[in-house]
């Protein structure tokens, strides 16, 4: 195992487990309650959600923890 800490953009996150699951953009800021051009500026990595926001979508759109999300995040990097 590498000393070398990677971090995963919370945009990048929730970007990788959207596209996995199936699910629009649209669907995820229905379901979230959030501005579609706030996340549009999180997944283009123009600005980034808070770690609580991240875990909230992961957990009430995506139906998945946090944890399971970053792995798909880093299969996908």
């Amino acid at each position: 195992m590498s000393n070398e800490s990677v971090r995963l953009h919370g945009g990048h996150i929730l970007r990788s487990v959207r596209l996995k699951i199936g699910l629009t953009q649209e669907e995820v800021c229905f379901m979230s309650n959030i501005d579609r051009s706030t996340y549009q500026r999180w997944e283009h990595k123009k600005t980034e959600p808070s770690f609580g926001q991240t875990m909230q979508i992961c957990e009430s759109a995506f139906k998945i923890e946090l944890l399971d999300a970053i792995t798909i995040a880093r299969e996908t990097s």
